[in-house]
């Protein structure tokens, strides 16, 4: 995230062609839950055999590791604002949010990072 990127390594890097500019793109952390929101602006590139990524623009505050704490949405909070359940294990969640949802849920996720 420090180098505003979606980025994806090894078997996951495919997954980086599955989104395009001007999609709405969520970080999360295993276990906890959201972290962040992006909307996506460029092109793959490829810096190296095993790394895809595209270059994003943050729509929420970018995490920071200070003390070892990160912030974040619960997947339970997300599932109840957005109506859904998502399979979290998956590099790709569906069902897919419409912009209008996803839109909505950066507002609410936002919203959530300024109480916390």
């Amino acid at each position: 995230m420090d180098n505003s990127r979606l980025e994806a390594y090894g078997d996951a890097k495919r997954f980086v062609h599955h989104v395009h500019v001007g999609d709405i793109v969520f970080f999360s952390h295993k276990w906890c839950g959201l972290i962040a929101a992006a909307k996506v602006k460029g092109e793959v590139k490829a810096p190296g055999s095993d790394t895809l990524y595209r270059d994003v623009d943050f729509l929420t505050p970018i995490p920071s590791r200070k003390d070892n704490i990160v912030s974040a949405m619960p997947f339970s909070e997300v599932s109840s604002k957005t109506g859904k359940s998502f399979f979290w294990a998956r590099t790709i969640k569906v069902p897919y949010l419409t912009k209008s949802e996803a839109l909505e849920l950066v507002d609410e996720l936002n919203n959530y990072l300024r109480r916390t």
